[in-house]
């Protein structure tokens, strides 16, 4: 026995714009801006049973967000130091040749 379940979701696509400078940092962004009412269709048939379910989710409905941050600098402004080291190696065992 075959039986044919149909499943049909709608496309979920977005845009975001981000934008930084010194310790601000600011996004805009949108997803799915032109889908009204998603819908999730389902269908099968199973010969001596069939069923038709539409759904609607809100997660993929029409949302839009702002998201602003500010970072805060505490640490101490210090300076790099001279890299005295010494790479000669005295060792046999960790000498290439």
């Amino acid at each position: 026995m075959y039986s044919l379940v149909t499943v049909k979701k709608p496309a979920s696509y977005g845009v975001s714009v981000s934008w930084s400078h010194k310790g601000w940092y600011l996004e805009a962004g949108t997803e799915n801006p032109f889908t009204k009412h998603a819908r999730y269709k389902e269908h099968a048939d199973y010969g001596v049973y069939k069923y038709n379910q539409v759904q609607t989710s809100r997660i993929n409905q029409q949302t839009g967000y702002v998201k602003v941050a500010y970072t805060f600098d505490f640490g101490r402004k210090t300076s790099r130091d001279k890299n005295d080291v010494d790479r000669n190696i005295n060792s046999a065992i960790m000498k290439v040749d």
